[in-house]
């Protein structure tokens, strides 16, 4: 009599970068509870340093731009994928290319599971009158129930709490010396605050000698803006365009805080159990993308009653003056990086 065939879930997420990663350590925990059964995360190349480590999880890139674009690129992709023998498939990011994957294995008539987003609690979060502010299911509880839908035992690993080694550093108080990693970009605007700011905060953390900063960055300008700063100011090393992303992890998990936007460096750093102080503008940590384990008390916002205002930080500013961030402070900054240090938060 034939055996069973093993089990192998697909798992796809391919935007953005910050989403994608944070299905890294929920894949990693889901794998070594279920040895039996193979994993295989679906998503940009660039990612794959991240999901390493469990024999049991695999990787798998895509090609969006190349061979897997269009139409008939996706139908090669379903092949690609198809030829990898799956037996379920988990779609954690429910966007059109995902929905005409599903489809395709559906004629397969491989057994299915998608992400509910929670579009219209999202909405009262997000809308400007009658705004209902309350935190919101956890994206990676969202992927995780995905998972469950396929039938393995719900571990609730995306309703962990706050991890109270997020709030110190991971080497202790009192060192002589601590490395500070500092990431001022985000996709969208309506994340970004002031980049004059942030270099007022990195010119001012320069100069206390307990502090080296490593800057953290992509794309010619944001590379030239960091480059400036590294020559600017002493103790500071921009790694911007130098290194590959898995030098960039490496980097980040030796820091001892990590500060930056609400953005892919806030996750990456978190999936490396990196304490984060992130600064938020148009979004919200209530709206479930807050680095997984991060404290509140590490994030940076405005009590402003507009915000927040989106779910990415995409939508212009209906004020025309992006308040959210502009009330934010180097002072107030300065003061949550100090206090990390000195225990006080």
């Amino acid at each position: 009599m034939p055996g069973k065939t093993p089990e192998h879930i697909l798992v796809l997420r391919f935007s953005a970068l910050g989403d994608a990663a944070m299905a890294s350590p929920l894949l990693k925990e889901y794998a070594r509870a279920n040895p039996s059964v193979k994993f295989t995360m679906v998503s940009s190349p660039m990612l794959e340093p991240l999901f390493e480590g469990e024999p049991n999880l695999e990787y798998f890139g895509t090609d969006l731009k190349g061979r897997h674009k269009g139409f008939k690129g996706l139908y090669k992709f379903f092949k690609e994928l198809m030829r990898l023998k799956p037996t379920k498939v988990a779609d954690i990011n429910s966007v059109l290319r995902t929905f005409i994957l599903r489809a395709f294995f559906a004629t397969a008539f491989i057994p299915l599971s998608y992400m509910r987003k929670g579009r219209k609690e999202k909405r009262a979060l997000t809308r400007k009158e009658g705004k209902v502010l309350k935190q919101l299911i956890p994206t990676v509880r969202r992927y995780e129930l995905t998972l469950v839908k396929l039938g393995l035992q719900d571990l609730k690993f995306g309703l962990q709490s706050e991890n109270p080694e997020l709030v110190k550093p991971k080497r202790g108080y009192k060192k002589e010396s601590y490395v500070i990693g500092v990431a001022p970009f985000a996709t969208h605007k309506g994340k970004i605050w002031p980049v004059e700011r942030m270099e007022e905060l990195v010119s001012r953390l320069s100069q206390d000698e307990r502090f080296k900063i490593l800057l953290f960055g992509g794309g010619k300008k944001e590379i030239a803006t960091l480059k400036g700063w590294e020559q600017k100011y002493s103790g500071v090393k921009s790694l911007a365009g130098t290194c590959s992303f898995r030098e960039e992890l490496k980097a980040i998990e030796e820091t001892d805080l990590m500060v930056c936007m609400d953005s892919a460096n806030m996750h990456f750093a978190s999936c490396l159990k990196v304490p984060v102080i992130s600064v938020w503008g148009a979004t919200h940590i209530y709206a479930g993308f807050y680095g997984l384990g991060q404290s509140s008390s590490m994030a940076i916002q405005s009590s402003i009653e507009c915000r927040p205002c989106s779910i990415f930080g995409k939508k212009e500013c209906f004020r025309g003056d992006y308040a959210c961030l502009d009330q934010i402070t180097t002072d107030m900054a300065e003061q949550k990086v100090l206090n990390f240090f000195s225990g006080q938060l």
